[in-house]
């Protein structure tokens, strides 16, 4: 077995562990005793967050000169939850990019870019309230704080470089002149040139940026309402800047969407408020099942569908 295949199962060893850990029935118990008609009301939670996610989305779409509409977006997001599920640490949410090619007409290096452009500047949201919020918890965990903030300066870096065409793209010729790439220049030249092409600006992401800023706020809000169906009882700045920690440790591709790591990290974390360790593991998973295994199901269903359509490579480029 690989070790890509063995990544996921990192995190369910790591739950296991925490359940063997507590009082398994203390944990149903803690189901048993939350409000059902809110518990089935906060499974819509994540349609507001799917939308505002759409919605910069769509904005580094034009920017990007990619033309999808919004349902269609909409839809591919959904097909990138079930790839991202049944994929070491999501990586496999990538493979929308052939979607987005069948349906822009695009070549397949614009559309993983333009992915890993969305993907970029949210991990950069989140990482900047991770700094934040591991300056504040720094009394308590002194390590958190140097880890986020040097990672969050060499996102920054990266982007800055990598984005502009006269620092990445001279970076990926010169890598070429190498001996051992030199008999595929004219091959990798073509997709260069394909990467970079109606590539946005640093100044063309501002807006995006601030839309996923918003947008997590949304959703970590979301999360501090329905955390009192768990009884938990943290002031929300703590709450807030707590889950955004946990998200970006959960964050590291080796389980399935931060299964394991995050309730670990959360455990951890919310300890200082003599929060139950049950409690925590129950809201997690049940964040989990909302967030990240119903909307998953969904885009199987989408998957399913779209595959069955016929591919349309030939509406702009090969």
């Amino acid at each position: 077995m690989g070790v890509k295949k063995l990544l996921p199962i990192i995190g369910i060893v790591l739950l296991l562990y925490i359940l063997s850990t507590m009082d398994v029935g203390k944990i149903i118990d803690v189901f048993l005793h939350i409000n059902l008609w809110y518990a089935i009301l906060s499974i819509l939670a994540i349609v507001p967050v799917l939308l505002i996610y759409n919605f910069e989305w769509q904005l580094i779409l034009k920017k990007h000169s990619i033309k999808v509409s919004y349902t269609y977006s909409l839809k591919n997001t959904f097909i990138g939850f079930f790839y991202g599920f049944i994929t070491p640490g999501g990586l496999g949410g990538y493979t929308r990019a052939l979607h987005l090619k069948d349906e822009s007409g695009e070549t397949i290096q614009k559309c993983f870019v333009n992915l890993l452009i969305i993907n970029t500047i949210d991990y950069l949201t989140l990482l900047s309230l991770g700094v934040f919020g591991g300056f504040l918890l720094s009394s308590r965990f002194p390590n958190i704080f140097p880890i986020f903030l040097f990672a969050f300066i060499v996102v920054i870096g990266l982007i800055s470089f990598f984005i502009r065409k006269n620092t990445g793209k001279l970076f990926f010729t010169k890598l070429l002149k190498s001996k051992l790439l030199t008999p595929y220049k004219d091959k990798w030249n073509a997709h260069i040139n394909n990467l970079y092409e109606d590539l946005p600006s640093v100044k063309d992401l501002i807006p995006p940026y601030l839309v996923s800023l918003f947008g997590w706020f949304f959703w970590l809000s979301e999360l501090y309402l329905i955390s009192f169906l768990f009884s938990i009882d943290v002031p929300f700045h703590y709450f807030f800047l707590v889950v955004a920690v946990a998200n970006v440790i959960a964050s590291l591709p080796i389980t399935i969407y931060g299964l394991g790591t995050r309730d670990a990290a959360m455990i951890g974390m919310f300890s200082i408020f003599n929060v139950p360790q049950e409690n925590i593991l129950g809201f997690s998973l049940f964040w989990f099942v909302i967030f990240w295994l119903i909307p998953s199901l969904v885009g199987a269903v989408a998957t399913i569908h779209e595959t069955r359509k016929k591919p349309t490579f030939s509406k702009k480029k090969p």
